[in-house]
């Protein structure tokens, strides 16, 4: 009778240790599709602003208005809070597909390199959500 008790006991003991250790791994596997739920949500909504960037820092570009200036800085800022990081491409670098579109290819060496930057890319925290528009180097 005692051993049988002791079984049980030991039984239900394991069970409850076993259900808590459950548990914490749900906790842990929650708070971490929260974090990629809000990384996403971050990049979608980054997404939608690229195009609104383009054009700010194009006018920038072309204008001497210390304002524009300003108000360019201060939305690349609030995109860098957003882990908004450029692609930016050297002429004469490699050409890199998982990071580069390329949008022409032009006669030319060394073969598979940038001849040009045509557009910045983004990505946030290494995950691309618009590769850099580049042009590309083929030899014959």
């Amino acid at each position: 009778m005692k051993t049988k008790k002791t079984d049980e006991i030991k039984t239900l003991n394991e069970n409850w240790k076993r259900a808590l250790a459950d548990y914490q791994n749900l906790s842990k596997r929650v708070e971490a599709d929260k974090k990629e739920f809000v990384k996403f949500a971050a990049a979608n909504i980054v997404t939608k602003l690229i195009p609104t960037l383009d054009v700010l820092e194009l006018a920038a570009a072309h204008s001497s208005d210390p304002g524009i200036q300003m108000a360019v800085k201060q939305f690349q800022d609030v995109l860098s809070s957003e882990s908004l990081q450029s692609i930016i491409t050297a002429p004469g670098e490699p050409f890199d597909h998982t990071i580069h579109e390329c949008i022409e290819t032009i006669l030319g060496e060394p073969d598979n390199s940038v001849v040009e930057l045509v557009a910045k890319g983004y990505k946030i925290d290494g995950l691309v959500i618009r590769p850099a528009k580049v042009k590309v180097y083929k030899k014959i």
